[in-house]
């Protein structure tokens, strides 16, 4: 366990190697699956389309028919049929002949191609052809989009619409998904009040986990426990060691300074929980304690609400990408044109809330770590590494998307 302050990246990886992936599957239907992580590769069951289908509306004929066709010399062909989407035509056509027929629909076999209706005189029982085409003009073939046997969605994806609409495009009514990871999260303070209470001399109401539960919700991720809970070493760890079955990781935010009523390294002592880290070399958020405890790992963050977003951001979304083996909540990193000045040292690595836009980088409100509010309005971190001096307008910076 480290006692000092170790390096961000150095604490990513502590944290990385204790992330045990999801083996739970779920069977869930297609329409609930947005957002879920696929559980197994899939493959075509079959050809999309399934079938040579029309890609316009016009006529289907054979291309070599139609050679030398124009307004001057157009070629004339019997219209055998009429197809709309769904129907189907069993005969067998010669050269002569020619179906009408709207798009999608599946082409006859013995033709090669359809010539669109605004090319012909648009005839019934028989059609002038104005125009010349190619074989599998205006054809959508037969596994055109997806061939049988195709991989088509690799393990750990995340599902999204387009996921979505392929799948059904197989047939697929329901798919094996990863169990979204179960997360508890619960908050210490004895100055907390409960929303819908009137705050007391001394009160406040924790934004901390309403923020962090909202952002786990973005995160497609299952928060079975929320809650908060006075600043007493007997009843919180009492609180874990009723919950931490009920989770795959368990966040806290509070009560990890050098207060006096910062209980959770007393916590953690009761538990006997293993200990990875206790700060982090970072502004803000630099008292963040990483532990193990029941196999669970146990992220505490700060109680100051900007910290406690900062800390999140950085530290459980690498977690996540880990335990469902999929890259699809990792940190982006781009470089940006700061807008603004800062005009702040920075000993240590800092992270200050901005916002990102078309290449420029804007500087938030403030990076005061108890102010939330600053955040409004923000979309990224700028990352600035430690000894570096105040930042000028103009200068290139990295920017930690969130």
């Amino acid at each position: 366990m480290y006692t000092t302050p170790i390096e961000l990246d150095d604490a990513v990886q502590l944290l990385l190697d204790t992330v045990e992936p999801q083996t739970q599957v779920l069977e869930v239907p297609l329409p609930q699956a947005l957002g879920l992580h696929i559980a197994q590769d899939v493959y075509a069951p079959i050809d999309v389309p399934t079938f040579n289908r029309a890609g316009v509306d016009g006529y289907a004929l054979r291309a070599s028919r139609t050679e030398g066709a124009s307004k001057e010399y157009p070629v004339r062909l019997k219209v055998q049929a009429e197809l709309m989407a769904g129907d189907i035509c069993n005969a067998d056509p010669d050269d002569t002949q020619c179906v009408r027929i709207m798009t999608g629909c599946q082409v006859p076999g013995g033709f090669d191609a359809v010539i669109r209706q605004e090319e012909t005189n648009g005839g019934g029982d028989q059609v002038e052809i104005y125009t010349g085409v190619k074989p599998f003009a205006n054809l959508g073939m037969l596994g055109e989009d997806i061939s049988k046997g195709q991989l088509v969605i690799t393990r750990s994806t995340k599902l999204t619409p387009i996921h979505i609409g392929i799948l059904a495009s197989l047939g697929l009514t329901e798919v094996e998904a990863l169990k979204p990871p179960r997360i508890g999260l619960i908050s210490s303070g004895s100055e907390l009040a409960e929303l819908g209470k009137p705050l007391l001399p001394g009160q406040i109401y924790c934004s901390n986990r309403h923020v962090l539960a909202a952002r786990l919700s973005q995160l497609n991720t299952d928060v079975v426990v929320n809650m908060q809970h006075r600043d007493n070493v007997g009843e919180f760890s009492a609180l874990i060691e009723e919950h931490i079955g009920k989770v795959d990781m368990l966040v806290t935010t509070g009560a990890v300074s050098v207060g006096k009523m910062d209980i959770m390294h007393d916590v953690l002592t009761t538990l006997g929980a293993a200990r990875l880290f206790r700060k982090v070399n970072m502004r803000p958020g630099t008292p963040v304690i990483a532990s193990i405890y029941r196999g669970k790992p146990i992220l505490s963050l700060s109680g100051n609400p900007l910290a406690a977003v900062t800390t999140f951001e950085l530290l459980f979304r690498p977690m996540l990408c880990a335990f469902l083996q999929s890259d699809a909540y990792a940190v982006r990193r781009v470089k940006g044109t700061l807008m603004d000045r800062f005009g702040k040292e920075s000993r240590q690595r800092r992270f200050v809330n901005a916002r990102f836009e078309s290449g420029r980088v804007y500087l938030g409100a403030g990076d005061r770590s108890s102010v939330l509010s600053s955040m409004l309005g923000c979309n990224c971190f700028v990352d600035i590494p430690a000894g570096t001096p105040a930042l000028q307008q103009g200068q290139e910076v990295e920017v930690a998307l969130i």
